[in-house]
């Protein structure tokens, strides 16, 4: 039965309001509920203030979710490190984080496994104002770029650069705590550009700078890895398998509503997030929905992902980070996405 779209902008804020008191907090345990569907707390990867992850909105609001009978709760998080901690701990059976940090921890022997990748193309990218002069990797050269050191951008940044016949010693790299201060420091001039995401911070500092700027992406500059998953708890996963098939399945058809209606999409998302700037939704949005696919997946389903683009992301994260080699099926399974 499809579940109005009132009461599931009522449990959406409920959700918000829960995660923002408690947001390590341990959800209720799954279960069925007197509306019948079960319960499905979704640990994000962070805040609601972001519009690249509108499937999970749009799915509730259309009501297919409850069609699957399912009632999704996403819980705000604070970084794919906490999220998949809380997911590795049992505290969240599900939970959204990029792979590479996923990987990391299946190094680690934490008990974690994606089930769906949705963003399968990254969005790094280094971020610089329209006019600075850069149309090409090899115009870095001498430039300085603000970047947060021992994240994952900074960690593949030297890929980019040597896949392009460069090193970091071509480029000035200044370490800034604070992601919104390598904003401002491009903003005052104090760098030239910056490493972040042009789906999410590229349109933001538009918007709040009233300037124009323009991006490299990683994955144009020939190093691409598999961005954002969702990731169970192993033992969950073995235990839940039914319902982890729901929630996949009811994902993907999410997933093409919003590329069917990304219109929708916005206003599903502002619906769920009212404080949020709808233009800046359509634009994240917007951005967002050309990440579903690699060539390798290309047609196929949402969240179904290839084993040479696994690969290709290992190969990437073990001569760049230390990431111990694992077999690939330690960490995904396309299980409940055919």
């Amino acid at each position: 039965m499809k579940a109005s779209k009132k009461a599931t902008v009522v449990a959406l804020a409920a959700s918000a309001v829960m995660a923002l008191s408690s947001c390590a907090g341990q959800p209720s345990s799954p279960g069925p509920e007197s509306n019948g569907l079960d319960k499905l707390p979704i640990r994000m990867n962070w805040t609601f203030e972001a519009a690249d992850h509108p499937w999970f909105f749009a799915g509730m609001v259309e009501g297919i979710y409850a069609k699957h009978g399912i009632e999704l709760q996403p819980q705000e998080g604070t970084g794919s490190a906490s999220t998949l901690q809380l997911v590795a701990s049992g505290s969240d059976p599900v939970g959204l984080v990029d792979a590479g940090t996923m990987m990391g921890g299946v190094g680690k022997g934490l008990p974690v496994k994606s089930a769906c990748v949705l963003a399968q193309r990254n969005p790094m990218s280094v971020i610089f104002p329209s006019g600075a002069g850069i149309s090409s990797v090899k115009d870095l050269a001498g430039k300085t770029v603000a970047v947060t050191p021992g994240d994952s951008l900074s960690q593949i940044f030297p890929a980019v650069l040597a896949k392009n016949g460069m090193s970091e010693g071509d480029v000035k790299m200044v370490g800034l705590s604070d992601p919104a201060a390598k904003q401002n420091s491009v903003l005052t001039g104090a760098s030239d550009a910056f490493l972040g995401y042009y789906t999410l911070q590229l349109p933001a500092v538009e918007q709040s700078s009233g300037k124009d700027m323009d991006h490299l992406s990683f994955s144009e500059l020939g190093v691409d890895t598999l961005s954002m998953a969702i990731v169970t708890n192993t033992a969950w996963a073995s235990q839940n398998e039914e319902l982890l098939g729901r929630f996949i399945k009811a994902t993907q058809e999410s997933v093409d509503f919003v590329v069917a209606n990304p219109e929708k999409a916005v206003d599903h998302f502002i619906e769920g997030v009212p404080s949020f700037d709808k233009e800046l939704a359509k634009k994240q949005i917007e951005a967002t929905i050309p990440l579903l696919h690699t060539k390798a997946t290309e047609g196929k389903p949402a969240c179904l992902t290839e084993e040479a683009d696994w690969k290709e992301t290992q190969e990437i994260l073990a001569d760049n980070t230390g990431l111990p080699v694992k077999p690939l099926d330690q960490y995904y399974t396309n299980e409940h996405a055919e």
